[in-house]
């Protein structure tokens, strides 16, 4: 799929940047969430409460200068409150409207906390809102212009009745609290979050530019459906996570190409590469936590030693620590020397690396240990 690409990244680019650097330890997240702006498929995020999922959002769609509306449902929640209530006017004149005002109806992003708890009613009024970005207000049907849908959950529920609903939400990431290593760092970015201006944040993209980036998806979507070598390599997939147990419906097999072509915009490649489909197929073929050893052997038994990437950084970082502590017991010369090759090497190896944000944690981990030994070296150097 050798292309030109012709849209603009930068903005993209800024957005992801502003958010990592204001999110500690959510990378994977932050890919997460802007790869559903960007596909425009619906995302769900799984986790306890307090782990940024709302703020992240809300983030998000300021960066974006987009109108947002958050709900948190529970199964007393009636579609007045998303969709608006009946305008009085109106039905004194037989015409049975809502008036949407600051509702759904009007939003371009929609944060739907609690989804599980929400009612029949509720799930089958979103069920065409994902569907066809629309709902019926009156005699017909109203065009939203939704550009997606986040909703979120503290846990995946396991109720039948609930599969369905489950399945259209296309992307799915497990948020979990931020390790010990990085608490210090979220306390400072966590203060400078809740106590900045959110009215002064300056948008950096809009949401035309939003929609033009979502119109390449459905290009590259159909360049990757239509090249043989994706193709197989995506069916690859597909069979390696059936034989772990892993199927995915028709709906979401088709859903992966679009999910591959957004997550490579996501990551600034002009076609997508190995690593964008796996951190597709990671987004969408895990159904609960539980998943995703499977869904990583069956990366691994496509892509070898790429869907490897944890295992290699945790090797070079215990390579250069390794090398690093033999240099500061013996300080002889050659210790050093060996040190420096260990790091030469080392850093040759993550040039080589696809950035992965789902592994970002591996990547500071070394990184830190690099930077440790670099200082040493220094400092023995004069």
């Amino acid at each position: 799929m050798a292309e030109r690409q012709t849209i603009k990244l930068k903005p993209l680019q800024e957005i992801r940047d502003t958010l990592l650097n204001s999110f500690i330890g959510r990378e994977a997240e932050i890919h997460a969430v802007l790869t559903a702006l960007v596909s425009g498929e619906p995302c769900i995020l799984v986790g306890e409460p307090g782990t940024a999922k709302t703020a992240l959002v809300e983030r998000l769609a300021r960066l974006i200068n987009g109108r947002y509306f958050y709900y948190l449902l529970s199964r007393f929640t009636e579609p007045d409150e998303l969709l608006g209530p009946l305008d009085i006017s109106a039905l004194r004149a037989g015409q049975y409207k809502r008036i949407t005002t600051g509702r759904l109806p009007e939003a371009h992003l929609v944060f739907l906390d609690e989804v599980f708890k929400a009612s029949t009613a509720i799930r089958n009024v979103l069920l065409d809102i994902i569907l066809n970005r629309r709902f019926l207000n009156g005699t017909g049907y109203q065009q939203i212009p939704m550009l997606t849908l986040y909703t979120a959950s503290n846990e995946v529920s396991h109720d039948e009745e609930d599969a369905a609903f489950y399945d259209r939400l296309t992307i799915r990431q497990f948020v979990k609290p931020v390790e010990e290593s990085e608490w210090g760092e979220l306390l400072i970015k966590g203060v400078e979050l809740s106590v900045s201006d959110e009215d002064g944040i300056a948008p950096m993209a809009d949401v035309e530019y939003v929609r033009t980036l979502q119109e390449e998806v459905r290009r590259r979507a159909r360049l990757i459906a239509g090249d043989e070598g994706y193709r197989n390599k995506i069916v690859q997939c597909l069979s390696e996570l059936k034989s772990r147990g892993i199927v995915l419906s028709d709906r979401r097999k088709v859903k992966l190409v679009f999910v591959i072509a957004a997550a490579s915009i996501v990551a600034s490649e002009v076609a997508p590469s190995p690593a964008s489909i796996m951190d597709a197929v990671q987004l969408v073929a895990i159904r609960d936590e539980d998943d995703e050893k499977k869904v990583s052997d069956a990366l691994r038994s496509v892509f070898g030693d790429d869907a490897d990437i944890p295992s290699v950084l945790m090797t070079l970082e215990a390579e250069v620590r390794n090398a690093l502590k033999t240099a500061k017991q013996t300080g002889k010369i050659e210790d050093a020397k060996a040190l420096r090759k260990v790091l030469a090497t080392v850093q040759q190896k993550m040039k080589d690396l696809p950035p992965r944000a789902r592994y970002a944690r591996y990547y500071r981990s070394l990184q830190a240990a690099v930077s440790e030994a670099t200082a040493f070296l220094k400092e023995i150097s004069g």
